[in-house]
């Protein structure tokens, strides 16, 4: 019964996005061919307006999939709010399912079509950098205002590393750091967008209907307000790091061990926060479920 839901969630939520995905890849392609245009044959006087423009189109392809993101959050949103508690609210709450069944569909659904643009912003904006950088490398040779990005990049880090007293990593560590954050903020996607269910859900339940629209508003940023401070209160009293070098991953509770790691040229990641939100996800599906269950009503 869960797969069934599930295949259905998906395609409730793929016929509220596809739109989206299909004006978003109109852009992107346009975008894409812009890049690869030779602009040296339309005007560049060889101060680098080439390199500016494509550095511009790599901006607004970044810029596009961040579109792409809030337009999913918000279509996910809408078919949430839909299917649950407007129009087909009261078929889908009399279906004999349990109500954590029905939420986990719902929420894998939904998690999965965030996450699919999340991915795409960061391929983006990794691939915008890592082509604007060998762009300018491939014709430093031939103009040296070109390699100006790169080098600005390159300073920028290594200014920041020797402000905060450490050592610059290599490109390898920096990329895993990458890849951590970026899971970092995958999962707290996913949090967010169960905790727009929950608000959703409660504004749904007497007497916190009488809010209306503004208190989904205030449910979120409420519920969104007691999980972030709990991760941020446990992180303070104990801290989970991940040390990242060139060849492994290591986990201390050491602080000092860290600060040897970054002063080696090593990174570091603290994994209590995500930890947390972790935990604070579970208990946030439970009450909704709970509240689905027992104490929400359809219009």
């Amino acid at each position: 019964m869960l797969g069934k839901l599930i295949k259905n969630a998906f395609k409730a939520n793929a016929s509220t996005v596809y739109n989206v995905y299909i004006a978003m890849g109109i852009m992107g392609v346009v975008m894409l061919v812009l890049l690869f245009i030779d602009w040296t044959k339309w005007g560049d006087t060889g101060v680098g307006l080439g390199l500016a423009i494509k550095a511009l189109i790599s901006f607004v392809l970044c810029l596009t999939a961040g579109i792409s993101v809030i337009m999913t959050f918000m279509s996910v949103i809408s078919e949430f709010r839909r299917n649950m508690f407007e129009k087909e609210g009261h078929l889908t709450l009399s279906l004999p399912v349990r109500s954590s069944s029905l939420l986990l569909a719902k929420w894998v659904s939904g998690s999965f079509w965030v996450l699919l643009s999340y991915f795409v912003l960061c391929l983006c904006a990794l691939g915008s950098f890592l082509y604007v950088a060998r762009h300018s490398l491939a014709v430093v040779q031939g103009n040296e205002m070109y390699n100006s990005i790169y080098n600005l990049v390159i300073e920028m880090i290594d200014q920041f590393c020797e402000a905060a007293g450490v050592v610059t990593p290599p490109l390898s560590v920096f990329l895993n750091l990458a890849g951590l954050y970026a899971f970092s903020g995958a999962v707290k996607g996913c949090v967010f967008v169960l905790l727009v269910y929950f608000a959703l859900t409660l504004s749904h339940c007497r007497p916190f209907h009488k809010l209306g629209k503004a208190g989904e508003v205030i449910y979120f940023f409420g519920g969104a307000f007691v999980v972030t401070t709990f991760a941020s209160l446990v992180t303070k009293l104990v801290k989970i790091y991940i040390v990242i070098s060139e060849t492994n991953f290591t986990f201390t509770l050491s602080e000092k061990e860290v600060e040897a790691a970054w002063n080696l040229g090593f990174g570091a990641f603290s994994i209590t926060n995500l930890y947390c939100t972790a935990i604070c996800a579970v208990f946030v599906f439970l009450i909704t479920a709970f509240l689905i269950d027992r104490k929400a009503n359809a219009n």
